[in-house]
């Protein structure tokens, strides 16, 4: 096609260059959907996509830059996509706005107690208004239940 193509536009070319009168009308025309239909490039629709956003906040502790990156890295291997503000230490404020300004629901915070004593993180969801303590290591299990049911069963907050 792209032969073709070129041949054509140098056609269009050699008529302009030289000094007879131009054609009165020049043009080209793709029938795209055809094109489309006969390529040998498998197109595949677009997947509804059913998976969520999730920031990693932290709550006081000095940021927990460290704890936090590694807690979106593990959420990546996992599939989920995780994010986290990037400075060193954010307020929980500018944590909420972050997550605001990128529409982001579900948050997973962490503070610097859960993490070392009690091993837990809080998840919140913020259109729901629910939150849960949860176990560090019961974390991808959770939120991969969570967001097959898009976090509307109730049975996951209880």
């Amino acid at each position: 096609m792209n032969c073709c193509l070129g041949v054509i536009l140098v056609n269009i070319l050699l008529c302009f260059c030289q000094k007879s009168n131009p054609p009165g009308a020049v043009g080209t025309s793709l029938a795209l959907e055809t094109i489309i239909q006969h390529s040998s490039v498998d197109i595949k629709p677009l997947r509804n996509d059913v998976s969520i956003n999730v920031l990693i906040c932290s709550r006081g502790g000095g940021g927990l830059l460290e704890e936090r990156m590694k807690l979106v890295a593990e959420l990546w291997v996992e599939n989920i996509k995780a994010e986290f503000v990037p400075t060193s230490d954010p307020s929980l404020t500018e944590q909420y706005e972050y997550a605001n300004e990128h529409d982001i629901k579900c948050l997973v915070i962490i503070t610097d107690a859960g993490v070392s004593q009690k091993g837990s993180v809080k998840v919140r969801h913020l259109e729901l208004k629910k939150e849960k303590e949860i176990e560090r290591e019961n974390l991808v299990k959770f939120l991969l239940e969570a967001t097959a049911s898009q976090f509307r069963n109730p049975s996951i907050w209880s």
